[in-house]
């Protein structure tokens, strides 16, 4: 009998603890927003190398929480996207060679009005491209 009074005060104790926890952290957002959430999409491309226009996507990198995957980069067709690191409102391409041979490098900086504008450079068969392209989203 006087262990079940022991557990009965212990059972009220960790009532009144529990209730009397702080809730000042419950209007925190939760989950934490993706910052690469706005470049996620497919999108119309306009660009000022030969490339002209077409359609590119860009999605997550489920391996990698800061990195982009970017499909048809500079209308590339390459059979593997091509990568991007999303920082302080641009995607950041890193020198790489793509799957079709093309050395790319280059920045997507994010716009107030959800578009992107591209600066980037190609080096396809020894021949050098600087270009601009500019996505707009299909909605």
């Amino acid at each position: 009998m006087h262990s079940v009074i022991k557990n009965f005060i212990l059972a009220l104790f960790l009532i009144f603890l529990l209730g009397a926890c702080e809730t000042s952290d419950d209007n925190n957002p939760s989950p934490i927003p993706d910052v690469r959430d706005k470049f996620i999409g497919t999108w119309n491309v306009s660009e000022t190398c030969s490339k002209g226009n077409y359609n590119a996507s860009i999605s997550k990198d489920p391996t990698n929480s800061a990195q982009v995957l970017l499909s048809n980069f500079a209308d590339s067709r390459a059979s593997q996207p091509d990568t991007g690191i999303v920082a302080s409102g641009r995607v950041i391409v890193y020198a790489q060679k793509n799957s079709e041979d093309w050395f790319i490098e280059g920045t997507g900086l994010y716009n107030d009005n959800e578009s992107i504008t591209w600066n980037y450079t190609l080096l396809i068969s020894g021949d050098a491209e600087v270009c601009t392209a500019i996505y707009t989203k299909n909605k």
